[in-house]
């Protein structure tokens, strides 16, 4: 898990949560956090530390003595509840899954614990949400705090001061992740004051979102956002007021002001204040490579399937709205260039970086991020893509040209066209759905017909599926539909409102139509809808719906759309009074039978104007209407009486109406005269402004060319003075560069010598004196080849100094030996120049190097550099191949050889888990056994293995040995782990065919053995018989020793048949002891009892106690000591003297048998007891098979014993063996 997959649903619990991460020297600070928790404080605690592996935690049970609240060790999906406190267990990470604790074991420990809790905290509890960092070392916890603030949470530091480990808590700080710095037994008050008057809400929540909300804090959150409009350019309208709120209340708890109105004025007069409640409005939380699946989607789908429709020099065009401080940008670009590898240079690419907050775009065109912030990436990427400078890390140039960062906002700003793939991550989630539409809309003008739409995990394209179709669904991948070249119903954001009554010219909006359902509304809003135009603030006409002719017309002079001016005579009056009611009332006014002149003909009119109350600005929409008077509502509309019909009663009445109708049209008639001379007051008051600003313009030229002249005449004494000054400063530069060189060589550590023309010695710095041990009044002064009892009087030197020095001025690389009798022999490096001094004298600068050791090690580089040259022709002859692991990350270098053995044909490094995917099946899990084991540092961790790989792509089986050694850091971790391979399955199948060969030879040994035994044993008997039938016959004498020599040599053929039988029994594993306690030393005694009767007058010391005892086969026993004492007799001819020695070992006897022959040479020794082996020297004229000796070490071994010898050539040999006890 990483901080890029944390995503859960929004918590429904309605009480604070806070999360405390702390390292080394964090226990002790948190116990003073608990202790400073009073009784119902409705928050719960969580308390995450970095704990040691594999041991049992106790800190529930330490930290339970230290609060009344109760303590509990975490278990997988825990409910949280207020006034209680969760501690983490060891070996775990730990996430929240709406108002319960998930427990994971931690499978990489290179997760920050604290970060990954701190971003679920944030994500899922939101405004409820608090996080604390305690003491503790390097960075962790920085990212989560900065995911807790960008959902509206409050965030706090351990001060410095009061920390054993300020690293944590400073890292924090320095990335402005933290709201509060504070000592650890002050932060709870503090947040227990900020939450106080809102208890149960979201922390700081000053702006509650209640069913019925208080009418004096709507008004309030009105302003606030207007402000923010006026002052930023920026409408908050229609944004999630769930989450502006929020944002208002954490600025609120920040600044601790607890009322909306209170707060209101403070914004108004803090344009700090101001700034600030914008930049939180803007939510800039993002990392590199958020949401890996949908990165490597981008690789295997969408970039495969945009190459594929892109044209060939068409640009490749990329829009990433929202992109906040850059990542998500390098992040594409980045996947980009690694998908395109090599082809990457040949395309042209374009990724537009977009945002409506400046700050980020700043940050986002430097490319310069701190090690927290590039959490997540891999060590590889981090070389290939990054540079190191003063602690930070910059994108590389090459990746920053691809992308181009710009200001602009999706939702009043014109988008991009001919666009790819946008990608607008976790930024419809902050909209209404009124402006998600509209940016969806953009979103869809600006893509190609087959481009892609990438939004974030808990976006869709909604109520906009007429614009789009689903991709890919669970990476929310979208493709336009429909029509395209569309351009969206984008209203721009009005940032500096023109004042009221200029009447300037504005253009007019263009509205789309985006549905058939549109389309039909108008179609009946033009047949039967009154005609009418929308009107702003400034009454200036934005938009005329149907035909206005006849109560507007174009007015005579500079053109205006400022209805007021357009109104035909007799309708301006009435226009603007209607106006005024409706913007003052913010209700719809009518009035019907409004007279006015057409063309000279009387006309009537019903005029509506009807504000609307939804928009962001103040409009107005001036609906017009024919109107046809009745008699009663205008008396003059009807035939004028005839004095016969009216009568005398009437008279005074009809004269009365006639001359009140007569001073009404004398009042409209002065009104309107008032109306147009005010409004040509006003144009003449504004002629007159602009001729005011324009006097002022030329008074300010003048006053400027009169400033110019004062300049010039100041600048000419400014010039004398400077004249002054200049040799003053030249005076002072030189003091300061006698002073600056006297510094120079003050603390200069390089040996350095100043000499004059003459070779005398003028100065000397302190490096050169130590190099050269000597002192200042051993030098100074004193001729340049009589220092040092004249060691610098070389040849070379004086060559030098007296020839090259003086035709060209300097010399360099001019190695010397020198024999000082003060330091011995030495390799110096001189270089000289001369320069001349103020004066005109020359001096001559010498500059001296030690390079003796440089010398000594470029030859020992040289011997190595050999040595590596014979080791790689070494490696390359034997047909081995090298291999390199990286245990961290699982990364395998192999060396040209090791790919072709292994079949591997990609460029670049391998992976271990490819590696074993190759190993036989059988092989597999022995050969990563044995792999951990070298890697845990067993068996000093050294690696011998053999095993049978599946090569591709023929998935030929062959046999592979391999050699390695690992290599560990100072905490016993694997570092590095390297070693040869190389292909031994000739060799396999060479010894599966010699097995096969001594099977087959062991087969045939026992079958001759046994066909021979028999004829052998009759031959045997037959010449005893013949032998005895002629012993005391004179006659037969010849025949007698004839016969005697035949039975001899017939015994010698039955033991070596019976050997051979042996060997095959060892062989075939069938050879059987029977095994019991016998008395070792009489046993000996009567073997060689036996062979004396032999070996005539050969004599035996036996040395042993009577009573040792050993368990053992005596039959085979028998075997191995007459072996031993025939053999003792056979190979020493000139002695007639043997020593057996019998002795008590533990838990064995040990039987050694020693002659004075002709001994063994010493490289022979290890080879005696193999089969068939005999000694050189031997087989010359002993006989013999040479499998005596063997066949007795196999017993011995089968009896679970060991033998032995010790042979000097000419001297002897002891052969020895010993047997079990019991």
């Amino acid at each position: 898990m990483s901080l890029a997959d944390v995503a859960q649903p929004v918590s429904s619990q309605q009480f604070p949560v806070v999360g405390v991460g702390a390292s080394a020297g964090g226990l002790e600070a948190f116990k003073l956090f608990i202790q400073s928790i009073p009784k119902n404080s409705a928050m719960a605690y969580v308390f995450v530390q970095h704990l040691s592996s594999g041991l049992e935690s106790q800190l529930a049970e330490i930290l339970q003595k230290h609060t009344q609240m109760p303590v509990h060790l975490i278990t997988n999906y825990i409910h949280l509840q207020p006034d209680h406190i969760y501690v983490i267990p060891p070996d775990q990470m730990l996430t929240v899954v709406d108002g319960s604790l998930k427990l994971e074991p931690i499978a990489d420990r290179r997760i920050k614990i604290i970060d990954l809790f701190f971003s679920s905290l944030g994500v899922v509890h939101q405004s409820f949400a608090v996080g604390v960092v305690l003491s503790g070392s390097l960075n962790d916890g920085t990212l989560g705090l900065q995911v807790i603030k960008a959902n509206g949470g409050l965030t706090f530091a351990q001060d410095e001061s009061s920390a054993a480990f300020d690293s944590m808590p400073k890292s924090a700080v320095k990335a402005g992740a933290v709201d509060f710095i504070l000592p650890p037994e002050q932060i709870v008050p503090r947040l227990i004051a900020i939450n106080r008057p809102f208890k149960g809400g979201p922390i700081g929540e000053a702006l509650p979102v209640p069913s019925s909300p208080d009418q004096q804090d709507e008004e309030v959150f009105k302003e606030l956002l207007t402000l923010l409009r006026v002052r930023k350019g920026v409408n908050f309208t229609d944004y999630k007021q769930s989450t502006v709120k929020r944002r208002i209340a954490r600025r609120m708890a920040l600044s601790k002001i607890g009322e909306p109105k209170d707060y209101l004025h403070f914004i108004r007069e803090n344009k700090s204040e101001q700034d600030a409640l914008y930049q939180d409005m803007l939510i800039s939380v993002t990392h590199f490579f958020r949401d890996t699946k949908s990165f490597d989607s981008l690789c295997k789908i969408i970039f495969p399937g945009i190459l594929k429709q892109k044209a060939a020099r068409e640009p490749l065009r990329i829009w990433v709205a929202g992109c906040a401080t850059g990542e998500e940008a390098y992040s594409m670009a980045i996947c980009l260039h690694e998908f395109l590898g090599d082809k990457a240079g040949g395309q042209k690419i374009q990724i537009f970086a977009t945002d409506i907050s400046e700050t980020a775009i700043n940050k986002a065109r430097s490319g310069i991020y701190n090690e927290a912030e590039l959490e997540g990436i891999s060590i590889q990427r981090k070389q290939q893509f990054f540079i190191k400078m003063d602690g930070h890390y910059q994108v590389k140039k090459s990746i920053r040209e691809l992308c181009i960062f710009a200001h602009h906002n999706i939702l009043g700003d014109p988008p991009f066209s001919k666009v790819a793939l946008i990608s607008c991550r976790n930024v419809l989630i902050y909209l209404e759905p009124v402006l998600q539409k509209r940016a969806l809309s953009a979103f869809h003008y600006a893509l190609n017909e087959n481009g892609y739409l990438m939004l974030g995990k808990s976006e869709t394209t909604g109520s906009s599926n007429e614009l789009f179709t689903p991709f890919n669904k669970q990476d929310r991948i979208y493709q336009p539909k429909g029509p395209h070249g569309r351009y969206p119903n984008i209203i721009p954001e009005r940032r500096k409102p023109a004042l009221e009554g200029q009447g300037q010219t504005l253009p007019i909006d263009k509205f789309l139509i985006k549905d058939i359902h549109k389309t039909a509304d108008s179609i009946l809003l033009s047949k039967y809808s009154p005609s009418g135009v929308l009107v702003n603030q400034n009454f200036d006409i934005i938009e005329f719906r149907r035909k206005t002719d006849p109560w507007l017309s174009v007015p005579m002079g500079k053109p205006s759309l400022n209805v007021l001016k357009m109104a035909r005579e007799g309708l301006s009056f009435e226009i603007r009074s209607l106006l005024q009611q409706a913007k003052t009332q913010q209700v719809s006014v009518r009035k019907e039978g409004i007279f006015f002149k057409l063309n000279g003909i009387q006309q009537y009119v019903d005029i509506e104007v009807v504000p609307l109350a939804d928009a962001s600005e103040a409009y107005y929409l001036i609906l017009f209407q024919n109107s046809v008077p009745s008699q009663n509502r205008d008396v003059r509309s009807g035939p004028k009486d005839t004095p016969e019909q009216v009568s005398e009663s009437t008279k005074p009445l009809l004269m009365r109406i006639e001359q009140l109708e007569n001073e009404l049209a004398q009042a409209r008639e002065d009104m309107r005269a008032v109306t147009e001379m005010q409004d040509a007051a006003n144009e003449e008051l504004q002629s007159a402004n602009e001729e005011l600003l324009s006097g002022s313009e030329e008074l300010q030229s003048l006053n400027e060319e009169l400033e110019a002249s004062k300049e010039e005449l100041q600048s000419t004494n400014e010039e004398i003075i400077t004249v002054n000054n200049e040799l003053l400063d030249r005076n002072e530069q030189l003091d300061n560069s006698r002073k600056y060189t006297e510094k120079i060589f003050s603390i200069i550590h390089d040996s350095l010598v100043v000499l004059n023309k003459e070779l005398i010695v003028l100065r000397a710095t302190d490096g050169f004196y130590k190099l050269f041990k000597t002192r200042e009044q051993e030098t100074e002064g004193q001729f340049l080849y009589k220092l040092d009892a004249g060691h610098w009087n070389t040849p070379a030197l004086r060559h030098y100094f007296e020839n090259i020095l003086p035709e060209q001025g300097y010399f360099e690389g001019l190695e010397v030996g020198m024999e000082s009798s003060r330091t011995g022999p030495m390799e110096l490096l001189v270089n000289a120049q001369q320069f001349d001094t103020h004066t005109g004298e020359k001096l001559i600068m010498i500059a001296v190097s030690d390079i003796t050791t440089k010398k000594k090690l470029a030859k020992t580089e040289k011997l190595l550099q050999e040595s590596r040259d014979r080791l790689s022709f070494a490696i390359e002859s034997a047909g081995m191949g090298t291999w390199d692991l990286t245990p961290s990350t699982g990364e395998l270098i192999w060396d040209k050889r090791s790919k072709e053995l292994f079949g591997y044909t990609s460029a670049g490094s391998a992976h271990y888990n490819i590696f074993l995917g190759q190993v036989h099946p059988d092989d597999r899990s022995n050969l990563h056994e044995i792999i951990q084991k070298t890697l845990r540092g067993e068996n000093g961790g050294n690696f011998n293995a053999q095993y049978r790989m599946v090569r591709p792509p023929d998935q030929k089986i062959c046999w592979m040995k391999s050699k390695g050694k690992a290599y560990f850091d100072e905490q016993n971790q694997p570092v590095r782990f390297v070693g040869t391979v190389l292909d031994i399955s000739t060799e396999k199948q060479a010894e599966q065919n010699m097995g096969k060969l001594l099977q087959e030879k062991d087969e045939f040994m026992s079958i001759a053995s046994h066909e021979l035994k028999t004829p052998i044993t009759s031959i045997k008997a037959g010449l005893q018989i013949l032998e005895r039938s002629m012993t005391g016959k004179e006659e037969f004498k010849n025949i007698l020793l004839l016969a005697k020599r035949a039975n001899q040599q017939t015994g010698k053929l039955a033991d070596l048949v019976k050997d051979l039988l042996d060997v095959t029994k060892i062989q075939s594993g069938s050879l059987v002891l029977d095994k019991f306690r016998f008395p070792i030393v009489g046993f000996v005694r009567e073997c060689c009892e036996q062979i004396s009767d032999k070996s005539g007058d050969y004599e035996i010391i036996i040395h042993g106690s009577e009573d040792l005892m050993v368990y053992a086969d005596r039959n085979r026993t028998e075997q191995v000591m007459t072996n031993l004492i025939t053999n003792a007799i056979k190979y020493a001819p000139g002695s007639n003297i043997m020593k057996i020695a019998i002795t008590k070992e533990i838990g064995s006897v040990k039987i050694t048998v020693t002659d004075f022959g002709i001994g063994v040479a010493k490289e022979k020794i290890p080879f005696l007891f193999d089969r068939f082996f005999r000694a050189e020297e031997v087989t010359k004229n002993y006989a013999g098979l040479g499998l005596g000796l063997y066949i007795s070490a196999e017993i011995v071994k089968r009896h679970h014993g060991e033998i032995g010898v010790e042979s000097e050539p000419g001297k002897g040999s002891s052969f020895w063996f010993t047997l079990p006890d019991e």
